[in-house]
């Protein structure tokens, strides 16, 4: 059974860079779902049925890339509780058939959570700012302790420093 390590974090909080990281070092990762299907669907008008449409197919794809991971361990840039977290942000509540299917899910062997960096608006975030950016993170922290997580804080430091940190955890050499 493949070792699933989780990283996640507030909107700017250099997850996608320790993924990359991470993967330059030979680890396999799972890139972040969400930037994607944003990607595919940045032309739409942001209303509640769009924001339900991309939360649906996040989540979906997400399930569906997991279940395909093997090997020994790999990381991942975000878990299926990220999206519950954008989903109290945006819809204001999780999408019910979603927490069923969560509850089944196999569970993440760690998740690390990184302390957020300035906030920077990349073309992509729905984040108007630095205290809406904060609020998803404190939503995605709730969320993993919610469903019985203890995520592990990664302060802000050198890169090398939070693989390092991460590796230590995990039992991954360089």
């Amino acid at each position: 059974m493949t070792k699933k390590y989780v990283l996640t974090g507030g909107p700017c909080c250099g997850k996608t860079t320790l993924i990359n990281e991470l993967a330059n070092a030979g680890y396999f990762v799972l890139g972040e779902v969400a930037r994607g299907v944003i990607e595919q669907r940045k032309d739409m008008p942001l209303d509640y049925q769009e924001h339900f449409t991309r939360q649906t197919l996040i989540f979906d794809c997400q399930v569906k890339l997991e279940e395909k991971i093997s090997g020994d361990f790999a990381f991942l840039d975000r878990g299926i509780f990220d999206n519950f977290a954008y989903q109290m942000h945006l819809l204001g509540k999780v999408i019910p058939s979603q927490i069923e299917l969560a509850k089944n899910h196999p569970r993440y062997d760690k998740v690390f959570v990184l302390e957020r960096l300035p906030f920077e608006n990349d073309g992509l975030r729905i984040e108007k700012g630095d205290d809406e950016a904060q609020k998803l993170h404190d939503l995605i922290f709730q969320q993993y302790e919610s469903f019985g997580y203890h995520p592990i804080s990664i302060p802000v430091m050198s890169i090398q420093d939070r693989v390092d940190f991460i590796l230590n955890h995990v039992g991954g050499k360089r």
